[in-house]
């Protein structure tokens, strides 16, 4: 079973090309493959290594990753190179576009930022290139690109669009738990010991992006207060600012999300919700097969 989306290049004229603003992100935000082809969206992937062999994640499946997990194999995963960005630089300067705009990976938790910055420097036009220094990862970053495609679409300039995305990655925040310790430990988010005393506890771990990077924020015993603690963070960073924008994840956790959606709705009534209930083979390496989260930020008032 092939990967959710790959690259599309559709067949546009250079008068029709999207605002002249291109915009290109890594595998590992997972947007839908009709958001990509509709947008006009590059992928560039990352890879997963499975002993002597490597592939794109946009070749895999989560599935396929799980699997060899319970297989007893030990996956992990490396950053495009920076020719396979300046490849796609070059494709859609090509195609007609005058600026373009990087979504990608945390530079904190990943090489992939560093690569898109490389390639930058290795081409002509690199001054109309973009890198968001995201400090976001999965679904995080997703957030991200939905609100460059919302502002692409306003017909604003390419400075304009940089200096508002970046002003939403400044306020932006990512929470998530999962279900299975042993995933965090196998991705170095914990130790052994932690996984072990976690699991017989049965502790709820919540990971929070904090300076790019995943960490062991906080713990709790029950998905219930895992919620709770959410929702009380989000009305705490909410105070005296404006409408809260939030993504959510569902990693086959229907019950959890189910009650975090309704949470988010009961105490941000004009929330901008947005659902998403799949992840990638990269990061499902370290999150595991259950689990959920959501991503956020404030308007401005």
């Amino acid at each position: 079973m092939a990967y959710p989306f790959t690259i599309y290049y559709n067949q546009k004229k250079r008068g029709d090309i999207m605002n002249k603003i291109g915009i290109i992100i890594d595998s590992t935000v997972y947007l839908s493959a009709t958001q990509i082809k509709d947008n006009d969206i590059a992928v560039v992937s990352l890879n997963v290594i499975d002993g002597e062999t490597t592939y794109k994640e946009t070749d895999i499946t989560s599935e396929f990753a799980y699997k060899r997990q319970d297989e007893n194999a030990r996956l992990t995963t490396s950053q495009p190179s920076p020719q396979e960005f300046l490849d796609t630089y070059e494709a859609m300067f090509e195609k007609g576009y005058e600026k373009l705009v990087v979504v990608c990976l945390s530079k904190n938790i990943s090489g992939t930022y560093q690569s898109a910055i490389l390639a930058v420097k290795m081409i002509e036009r690199g001054n109309d290139i973009y890198v968001f220094d995201t400090l976001q990862a999965a679904y995080g970053n997703e957030m991200i690109a939905l609100e460059v495609l919302k502002l692409r679409e306003q017909d604003m300039t390419f400075e304009a669009l940089v200096k508002a995305t970046d002003l939403i990655i400044s306020k932006s925040g990512l929470f998530f738990t999962v279900e299975n310790l042993h995933s965090l430990q196998k991705g170095g988010r914990l130790s052994k010991v932690q996984a072990f005393i976690g699991t017989a506890l049965r502790v709820k771990p919540i990971i929070r992006m904090e300076d790019g990077k995943l960490n062991l924020w906080h713990k709790e015993r029950t998905y219930n207060k895992v919620i709770e603690k959410m929702i009380a963070t989000l009305q705490e960073e909410g105070l005296g600012k404006g409408r809260l924008h939030a993504r959510i994840i569902n990693i086959k956790s229907t019950e959890s999300i189910e009650l975090l959606s309704a949470a988010i709705k009961e105490n941000f009534p004009e929330v901008l919700l947005t659902e998403q209930d799949y992840i990638g083979p990269v990061f499902a390496i370290h999150v595991g097969k259950r689990g959920f989260g959501v991503s956020w930020f404030f308007e401005e008032k």
